[in-house]
């Protein structure tokens, strides 16, 4: 809000962009079910083999094989070629009598591949007959490797036809199948390629299609439901962009229920309930879950517990499953993260801000010490979003919280990281009050080595103000003190409009938002030292002498004038400007 840290971060503002989010717990688009991507699918302890593909081996480079390599290393990968010598070099390699079964398997697949390069490089060249020549090698070939190597490269071939099904399949089933020659990150690269991140609308078609294995429904169907951040704004209602997809999904659920464990099940359907926006459907199936099931334990499980209860304002459910996520050894850090900025807005609902400040602390630590969560991120490919900003901290701090609530956070969280936070701004609500010995023991002890001697200053002051003479040094002080007593320069950076924003939010009840309005009008009359100091003014020329009158309402008008457009008052300050300047041209 002031006018030097705006300034401050003009840089900053036309060089990137930035957070400006605020209560994202309020919006039902923060409690979707958390995005699944390829590597969510991956089984633990697959025992891969790191075998050389076909024509990738080296060894007699007089041998017709050898040749038949290195002919295939020739072939490009992105442009049309001469295929005359890969094809002259296989022919050699095939009249080879000495081959083994292996290399003549080598030879085959080799043979594929050139036919599968030259169709990639010429749009006139059908892919058909190559995905006959992979399936037919994969119905005669024995060696694990290459039998491998050949289903990846029907899984591509796939691919190139536009088939995302079939394709998917073949990656999603190497990608768990002990003894695949094809690599971890080449597998998960592969899948991201083929669905990217919520599939689109070949993988909604052919949705059914995914119903033959336990592995390949559960996949389609996690994909399906991912979170999307296109489109509208949602707002607390939560209309889904799309009902009849997950009344569709519903319904192959319960048709081929046979097919899933009760489980896998539940949890599918728990999710898709979500996703269409029935918060009561999703209590209802989470409900049915026993108590002893491990799936209660699921951090996917604990929140679409906890956001179906959200969702239904039953926020005080919320409370346990969100503590459960926050601690579970199974949770991501961006779950937990999740996790507490969800418990930020149950404790916001029931009124608890001791505990609120406990959750956002922690998420600024996450930020502003270890780093974590900033940096380019597509929404479009988000699991969930908190309010990187760090203003519902701010905002907690600077006025949503009482005074007295951050005195207990201090005294029950002695030792808690990041604690010198609340204590500054402690003594900074203090300073508000006009309470300036407290402030400055405050700033003492967490070694403000500016402030501190600043507050000594101002309660020497404050004790004198008892005249005129000493009400004007008090107000002089104050002015020369822009930023330096009632702003709290250890929030914001700079970005204090952007968390302001009551009169705007949606997402409040009409008592919440007129509260917040006169949270933020109060907040932004008790940091702006130039007001204060203009009020105590104001009083001093209705009390001295006509030279510390004059004095006093020159003071008013520089201070005045300094405040910033963006507090507010515009009508009351023009009017207090053209007073004072009427008054001090009477007195000539």
């Amino acid at each position: 809000m002031k006018r030097i840290w705006i300034l401050g971060t003009l840089g900053l503002l036309g060089a990137c962009g930035f957070d400006d989010s605020l209560r994202e717990y309020l919006s039902a688009r923060f409690w979707l079910p958390f995005a699944k991507h390829a590597s969510n699918f991956e089984k633990p302890n697959i025992r891969r083999i790191d075998a050389p593909f076909a024509g990738m081996a080296s060894g007699d480079r007089n041998t017709p094989l050898e040749k038949l390599r290195y002919a295939y290393l020739g072939v490009p990968q992105d442009r049309a070629f001469d295929a005359a010598p890969a094809r002259a070099a296989l022919a050699a390699a095939r009249a080879d009598s000495s081959l083994s079964p292996r290399e003549k398997e080598e030879v085959d697949l080799i043979d594929a591949k050139i036919q599968m390069r030259a169709a990639e490089a010429d749009d006139q060249l059908s892919l058909e007959p190559v995905e006959a020549k992979f399936k037919a090698f994969l119905k005669t070939a024995r060696d694990p490797a290459f039998l491998s190597e050949a289903r990846g490269w029907l899984a591509h071939v796939y691919y190139l036809e536009g088939d995302q099904t079939r394709a998917g399949k073949i990656y999603l089933d190497e990608l768990n199948r002990s003894g695949s020659n094809l690599s971890r990150e080449t597998l998960l690269t592969s899948l991201r390629m083929n669905y990217r991140y919520n599939r689109g609308e070949e993988l909604r078609a052919h949705l059914e299609e995914y119903f033959d294995t336990p592995e390949h429904a559960i996949f389609a169907i996690q994909l399906v439901t991912n979170p999307r951040w296109g489109g509208p704004r949602a707002d607390q209602r939560f209309q889904p962009e799309d009902t009849a997809i997950y009344t569709r999904i519903l319904d192959l659920l319960q048709k081929h229920g046979s097919l899933l464990r009760s489980e896998p099940l539940a949890m599918l359907s728990l999710r898709t309930a979500l996703r269409a926006g029935d918060p009561a459907m999703a209590r209802t199936i989470a409900e049915k879950i026993p108590d002893s099931s491990p799936v209660r334990s699921d951090p996917d499980f604990l929140w679409m517990l906890a956001s179906a209860d959200f969702l239904s304002h039953d926020f005080a459910a919320a409370e346990d499953p969100l503590l459960a996520l926050f601690a579970s050894s199974r949770a991501s850090i961006d779950q937990q993260a999740a996790a507490a900025y969800g418990l930020c807005g149950v404790y916001r609902k029931l009124d608890k801000p001791v505990e609120q400040i406990r959750y956002a602390l922690w998420l600024h630590k996450r930020v502003s010490h270890e780093g974590r969560f900033w940096g380019a991120v597509e929404f479009s490919d988000f699991s969930i979003y908190w309010g990187m900003s760090g203003f519902d901290l701010n905002l907690l701090l600077e006025a949503e919280a009482s005074i007295d609530t951050l005195r207990a956070f201090i005294e029950q969280n002695p030792g808690l990281p990041d604690l010198r936070l609340v204590q500054y701004a402690l003594a900074v609500r203090l300073a508000r009050e006009n309470q300036y010995d407290e402030s400055a023991s405050i700033y003492e002890s967490i070694h403000a080595k500016r402030r501190a001697p600043r507050m000594r200053k101002l309660a020497d002051l404050y004790r004198g103000a008892t005249t005129p003479e000493g009400k004007f040094r008090l107000a002089e002080f104050i002015a020369a003190n822009e930023n330096g007593i009632y702003f709290n320069d250890s929030l914001w950076s700079g970005l204090q409009r952007y968390g302001l924003t009551a009169e705007d939010e949606y997402r409040f009840t009409r008592a919440e938002r007129d509260r917040q309005i006169a949270l933020e009008r109060e907040l932004k009359d008790d940091e702006e030292e130039y007001w204060r100091a203009y009020l105590i003014l104001r009083d001093v020329m209705k009390e001295a002498d006509p030279k510390l009158a004059r004095r006093s309402a020159e003071l008013a008008r520089r201070s005045l004038r300094r405040i910033s457009e963006r507090f507010g008052r515009r009508d009351e300050l023009l009017a207090a400007d053209r007073e004072l300047s009427l008054w001090l041209a009477k007195q000539r």
